[in-house]
């Protein structure tokens, strides 16, 4: 029970993380560009990358702490 709350609550500040980096990524192209399109293309890029290295860093994390075979 508690390793699955604790699961839920990994799984819940990752995606805050996300969410704020990819608000901040949004703004930060806004003024940058001066509120022209490619503020959505960048605010994407910026989830996409950071979704990958969440997802890295758990799966390297996951297989280092794995039991050894044998």
């Amino acid at each position: 029970m508690v390793s699955t709350l604790r699961l839920y609550y990994d799984a819940f500040i990752a995606v805050a993380l996300m969410a704020v980096v990819v608000i901040a990524c949004g703004i930060i192209a806004a003024v940058i560009t001066g509120d022209s399109s490619p503020n959505f293309p960048v605010a994407a890029i910026a989830l996409l990358l950071i979704g990958a290295f969440i997802f890295l860093r758990l799966w390297s994390k996951a297989r280092s702490s794995a039991l050894p075979l044998g």
